[in-house]
């Protein structure tokens, strides 16, 4: 234990009291090295933003990426694709019920140009995403300068997987904004706890999916 005993001979329940103390200690620290780990996450989130806006200061991206499961998402991309004069747009992870329209008129009802937005189908999950983004890309020739949007929490998982599934020949070239949460919400601090969790996790698997069998995303 942390906590060593100042007496040769101590009570049970001295004992007792001081191995709480040692288990409050760890649980502590635990927290604190959790909990800066999760503001790692959400500065990585920023400094990829910054970047992003400073790279398409002159010139658009070739296409915007937007990865469905958080609030205020599409919403992002779509006011992106107004600054940047209505680049593609691909949304990935729809539900299948949904279309560009229902997906678009809530945010924007007067707009009528939708040819530039596609949506995916297939994703269900963070992985899927990925896959289905670089299927999207190597089907569409011309397409370099990639923008992912998504939650400030879920960035540098994002990059985690592209970092493992792109290819060596593939050219393209991906920028990170995000949607900035508001942590005053204890929703939103949970969600960040989580994706702390969930990187971790998609880190194990994705090593040992990567050695096992790899991931076709042709």
């Amino acid at each position: 234990m942390i906590l060593k005993s100042k007496y040769v001979f101590e009570s049970k329940s001295t004992k007792m009291y001081r191995h709480l103390q040692g288990v409050l200690i760890i649980l502590v620290s635990i927290f604190i090295t959790y909990s800066f780990v999760c503001s790692i996450l959400l500065l990585d989130a920023r400094n990829e933003t910054k970047n992003a806006k400073t790279t398409f200061v002159n010139s658009p991206p070739d296409l915007i990426v937007v990865f469905t499961g958080g609030p205020g998402r599409i919403e992002y991309a779509v006011k992106k694709a107004q600054e940047f004069k209505q680049p593609n747009v691909f949304i990935s992870g729809v539900y299948e019920k949904n279309s560009v329209k229902t997906l678009i008129n809530p945010i924007n009802p007067n707009s009528t140009e939708t040819d530039h937005i596609e949506i995916d189908y297939t994703a269900r999950n963070t992985v899927e995403n990925v896959i289905s983004t670089l299927k999207y890309l190597r089907n569409n020739r011309g397409l370099e300068k990639i923008l992912i949007i998504s939650s400030d929490y879920h960035i540098m998982r994002i990059k985690q997987i592209i970092n493992t599934l792109i290819r060596e020949e593939d050219k393209f070239t991906f920028y990170f904004s995000a949607v900035s949460s508001n942590y005053l919400h204890l929703k939103n601090i949970r969600l960040l706890y989580i994706e702390t969790f969930k990187l971790v996790r998609t880190k194990v698997f994705l090593m040992f999916w990567d050695q096992k069998s790899p991931i076709d995303v042709s």
